[in-house]
């Protein structure tokens, strides 16, 4: 007696599609990687950056280096770069060398920190208003337009002036760490908002959405596994050139005195000391600014890179 056939329950070709993901993201990630090992400016820049990453790291770990950042020696103030202080001393006699590398903790992670906070704030408020948009959208934009309208400088300079009366352990944090990060996130996070709003919207119109809102997907989980990830090389890009305006705008509130108070150190106080001695000690400011426009530089153009790597058009080449 033959064998019927082994039948299988009919699969709902809506719930299928909504399952599937849209496209292969890992596929196009490690194309996207090829084509950026194929750009050798934007490679450089990529290793430079991570070997400034090295470097900040090198403050947390037992660096030899590190540890003469606070070394005065009285007989060697103001010495010019040599064999033994290759960049240098500072005016307490410090080594500038190990000063920068420690300087470079700060500056990172504030560029890192301020990218992530853009992120994380720039990227739920577009969402929610790409997502539903109609009134909604328009009100939350209304409200982007006007912080964008405000002055930046000025909006960090409040946010300082603001938080100096604030404490934590009994230590203002309107001239710290955390009161530079919020006074940078504050106005860093639209741009991004802006980018992930407009990338929704343009992902509405696409069939496997419309699939996923059939299925009974909730909202947060079209949001999260379904639009973002095929929105995120845009986001990533952008990301790429907030790192370095955060980094700036430190290095300039710092620069004019409204930034970081010692004994925090930073490529911004370090370039600040050394504007006292920029005619008899050019050195001083040189190497802490030579080292802030490196940074800028690297991550613009593999922000440049990226944008390029990314690019939709190019992934058939």
């Amino acid at each position: 007696m033959p064998v019927p056939p082994e039948t299988t329950a009919p699969i709902d070709p809506v719930q299928e599609a909504a399952a599937a993901p849209p496209t292969e993201h890992h596929g196009l990630w490690m194309q996207a990687w090829k084509r950026l090992q194929k750009m050798p400016g934007a490679m450089i820049c990529f290793w430079i950056i991570m070997l400034l990453i090295l470097l900040s790291a090198c403050s947390w770990l037992n660096v030899p280096l590190t540890e003469f950042r606070y070394d005065q020696t009285s007989s060697e103030i103001l010495a010019n770069p040599s064999a033994k202080h290759i960049m240098g001393t500072d005016e307490l006699g410090r080594d500038m060398l190990a000063r920068i590398i420690f300087g470079a903790r700060l500056s990172i992670a504030i560029g890192l920190v301020t990218a992530g906070i853009a992120f994380v704030i720039g990227t739920t408020y577009g969402s929610i208003a790409g997502f539903y948009g109609g009134k909604i959208d328009s009100i939350m934009m209304r409200g982007v337009d006007i912080a964008y309208a405000l002055p930046e400088l000025l909006v960090m300079i409040l946010v300082g002036v603001l938080l100096e009366k604030v404490e934590i352990f009994g230590q203002p944090i309107g001239r710290g760490t955390f009161g530079i990060l919020i006074a940078l996130g504050l106005v860093s996070w639209m741009g991004t908002s802006r980018l992930v709003r407009a990338q929704l919207l343009q992902l509405q119109s696409e069939e496997f959405i419309d699939a996923a809102k059939a299925a009974g997907r909730g909202t947060a989980e079209i949001i999260i596994k379904h639009m973002l990830p095929n929105a995120m090389g845009p986001i990533i890009v952008a990301l790429t050139f907030t790192v370095p305006s955060a980094i700036l705008s430190e290095s300039t509130l710092s620069f004019i005195g409204l930034g970081l108070s010692p004994p925090a150190c930073s490529w911004g106080t370090l370039a600040s000391d050394g504007w006292r001695s920029l005619r008899t000690h050019p050195h001083l400011i040189l190497f802490p600014s030579l080292f802030i426009f490196v940074t800028v530089l690297s991550f613009n153009l593999l922000g440049d890179g990226l944008r390029d790597a990314l690019d939709p058009r190019t992934r058939r080449r």
